[in-house]
């Protein structure tokens, strides 16, 4: 059976920094956003001053720990950056770099996508920004429309085939909890019922196909290794529809966590590997990695190896570790 490790990383606002004024060239910012091609981000030469030095640097170094086969990343501005990153930072961290770099434009305003770096080429690559509540049979909440976005920012679907091993891979950013936890709840519980949807409509027995949810998920099951079931990703959870890899992994609860939260001092996993029944049955302690070597000195539960360079705040490799999992399908 084939053997996929696989890595998901919020890689914390991979943006320009470009100063578009002086170009000369109007309209920069959305020319370089419209660019599809890995080819044609190739070869943008204003790719060159896009990104902060010392934090990407970090930022690839934590990512080629993974070793992955495939990366997927949230928090990627556009497909040029995400080129630059991987040309000019990742590739000097690993020993061969990605042959496909993928990312289409979704529906965040602040212009964050999600993306995936690949060795393996992908069948299908399939966004979800423009799916509708409507094509999704989703009732909308008051605020909403029959006609608005399902997801905030994307659920962007990866086919590949292995052999003759099919595996669908669905990267998802949900809404953040900023404005409350309970307030944004919702939002998120509805995201999730449109990847279960996708999914359902996707495979004819969702309980025997192979397929993985993955990404900053933006809620947790659990805090500081306490059990939490106010969190919105019950669709998808609930009832065995999908199962966390995280939980079913041999890690102690307080070494479940991804994320620290410095205002409260609490740490949790927003990141996660949601698999199917059938992958969960093949993989029932899956194997899992978290690489906490690019956070910042102030998430002080976490006593090990730091890279060079990392501060108290800043710099760092993000706000989030890489979830890294290896897995037979």
């Amino acid at each position: 059976m084939p053997i996929i490790k696989l890595t998901s990383f919020n890689c914390e606002n991979l943006m320009m920094r470009f100063n578009f004024r002086d170009t000369g060239i109007s309209d920069l910012r959305n020319k370089l956003t419209s660019i599809s091609e890995a080819a044609v981000a190739d070869s943008v030469d204003a790719a060159f001053d896009v990104l902060s030095e010392d934090d990407r640097t970090l930022t690839a170094q934590t990512l080629a720990a993974g070793a992955a086969d495939i990366c997927v990343l949230q928090e990627v501005e556009n497909l040029v950056v995400l080129t630059a990153f991987h040309n000019r930072y990742l590739r000097r961290w690993t020993r061969r770099g990605y042959a496909h770099r993928i990312l289409k434009e979704g529906n965040d305003a602040r212009g964050i996508d999600v993306a995936a770096l690949s060795r393996a080429t992908p069948q299908r690559v399939i966004s979800h920004a423009e799916t509708t509540l409507s094509d999704l049979g989703i009732s909308p909440r008051a605020d909403q429309s029959p006609h608005d976005p399902v997801f905030r920012r994307d659920c962007l679907q990866l086919d590949y085939r292995f052999g003759e091993t099919r595996l669908a891979v669905f990267v998802c950013h949900f809404k953040s909890m900023h404005g409350g936890r309970w307030e944004t709840r919702s939002i998120r519980a509805q995201e999730a019922l449109g990847v279960r949807r996708l999914i359902e409509r996707r495979f004819d027995d969702p309980s025997e196909a192979n397929w993985i949810v993955c990404g900053d998920l933006n809620d947790f099951l659990e805090k500081d290794g306490v059990s939490d079931t106010g969190h919105g990703l019950g669709p998808l959870v609930y009832g065995g529809f999908a199962l966390d890899a995280l939980m079913m992994s041999d890690k102690p609860p307080l070494e479940r966590w991804t994320h620290h939260y410095p205002d409260e001092d609490s740490y949790a996993a927003l990141d996660h590997f949601l698999l199917s029944p059938a992958l969960a049955r093949k993989n029932p302690r899956p194997d899992m990695r978290i690489t906490r070597s690019g956070l910042p000195w102030r998430a002080e539960r976490y006593t090990g190896m730091r890279l060079p360079g990392i501060g108290w705040t800043a710099p760092k490799a993000s706000d989030h570790c890489p979830l890294t999992i290896e897995f037979e399908i």
